[in-house]
């Protein structure tokens, strides 16, 4: 960045809040300078994607505000089902040559006409073919472009400069884990698990390397609307019912409901995972780390645990960051930080 330009602020817009963190380092470590979030109402955001822009652009109106953020000048995530990555095999090229023709080389990988999507990639690799190619592994992302439109336009109306768009799995794996900055070294593969209120976004990187990532339209929101329909309580009663058993609050009907919503979510993950290790040249996964505000719902961790056989840890993405939010704010913000710190840590991507 240069000297006097303005600091990034992440927003990450998610289902049921915005959350906006500024990030700042210097050589005495990491700092989070900012973070503020405000409810969003239901149905503004579905499924990742926005809803009803006017509502969403006024939310970010009123966070910037009333909060001392520090800049306008702004990275947005994007997770949802208009979002693909995927790792392909493609002709050797130098990276200029590649990003100059990446349209006309992933329109065959991507399940949307080449001209409507936006591409970015990261290149994993390269290798010889049978027949003595000369051939890269690609990690391929590609966005519907009325979409990305929709976001820069939806943040851009609130009086905010668009500095960048990233991928929210990448921001998360940049916030919470020092192997996947690059910072510390794992042996394998490690897995990020960011369960949102309506998407979950899993990343599998090995030394730093995105080498898979999906994006599940499942979440904690579907234990809430559970709770609610078959105990017929309003989503409000239904969301603290649920806070309350994972702090240890007995209630044998509610228990089997959630129960039963986790083991589906934990299901959905494990065959991402799976997909993930089964395939050809998929290193085994390691470690996984777990984070987003539905990371806390009762039984999931160890769930997980049990089903991928693998150590499952919750993330902590304040850890070593200087901060002046208090200790018990600090606890109740450290499940959904990680976004918005993520996407504020953008210029310092590999």
């Amino acid at each position: 960045m240069q000297i006097g330009a303005a600091p990034l602020v992440g927003l990450d817009v998610g289902t049921s809040a915005l959350r906006a963190a500024r990030v700042s380092s210097s050589r005495g470590g990491s700092q989070l300078a900012a973070f503020a979030q405000i409810p969003l109402p239901v149905g503004a955001v579905v499924d990742g994607q926005i809803q009803d822009h006017e509502v969403v652009s006024d939310a970010i109106s009123r966070l910037w505000k009333r909060s001392k953020l520090g800049s306008d000048k702004v990275v947005v995530g994007l997770a949802n089902h208009r979002v693909v990555v995927r790792q392909v095999e493609l002709p050797y090229l130098e990276e200029k040559e590649l990003r100059d023709s990446i349209r006309f080389q992933a329109a065959d990988h991507v399940p949307m006409p080449a001209d409507e999507a936006e591409f970015d990639f990261d290149i994993l690799g390269e290798f010889t073919n049978d027949d003595g190619d000369r051939m890269m592994n690609v990690l391929l992302v590609a966005a519907a472009t009325e979409m990305v439109e929709g976001f820069v336009d939806t943040v851009q109306s609130a009086g905010l400069d668009v500095a960048g768009v990233d991928l929210s799995p990448f921001a998360v794996a940049r916030a919470i884990s020092p192997e996947a900055r690059g910072e510390v070294g794992g042996a394998g593969a490690q897995a990020i698990v960011d369960v949102g209120a309506g998407v979950t976004d899993i990343l599998i990187h090995v030394g730093g390397e995105p080498r898979f990532v999906r994006i599940l339209l499942i979440g904690g929101d579907g234990i809430t609307s559970a709770l609610a329909r078959e105990l017929d309580l309003s989503l409000e009663q239904a969301e603290a019912l649920k806070f309350d058993l994972s702090k240890g609050v007995s209630d044998a009907d509610a228990y089997d409901i959630v129960a039963r919503e986790v083991d589906v979510l934990v299901e959905e993950i494990r065959g991402s995972i799976d997909y993930y290790t089964t395939r050809e040249k998929g290193e085994e996964v390691s470690s996984v780390l777990l984070t987003g505000g539905g990371s806390l719902s009762q039984g999931l961790l160890q769930k997980l645990e049990l089903g991928l056989q693998t150590k499952v840890e919750l993330a902590a993405p304040l850890a070593g960051v200087r901060t002046k939010l208090t200790s018990e704010i600090q606890k109740q913000v450290e499940p959904v930080v990680g976004t918005a710190m993520g996407l504020s840590m953008w210029e310092a991507r590999r």
